[in-house]
């Protein structure tokens, strides 16, 4: 486990204080750690979500030859594809 050496300070209610201790007390967590847990999932999730990327003219171009660039699909993936599935068969 990686050591914990930043610190992040809150500002909150009184009842945000409340409502956070309890549900940390339900699940068995210390508040930092429920907070932290909670706050971290909630980050990933907007990184994911994000729709506009700014990325300099040199990753642009990689980017864009990769998209353009024609799959290479392993010859096991081919096969697969190519055979009439069960699907296929039971509507015959």
């Amino acid at each position: 486990m990686a050591i914990k050496t930043e610190r992040l300070n809150l500002r909150l209610t009184s009842t945000q204080d409340s409502i956070l201790r309890s549900a940390a007390e339900a699940r068995g967590e210390s508040t930092s750690d429920y907070v932290l847990r909670h706050a971290v999932i909630a980050a990933e999730m907007d990184l994911a979500d994000r729709r506009v990327f700014v990325v300099d003219e040199t990753t642009w171009t990689e980017l864009k030859s990769l998209v353009d660039a024609s799959p290479v699909l392993p010859e096991a993936m081919i096969r697969l594809i190519s055979e009439t599935s069960v699907l296929e068969e039971r509507g015959k």
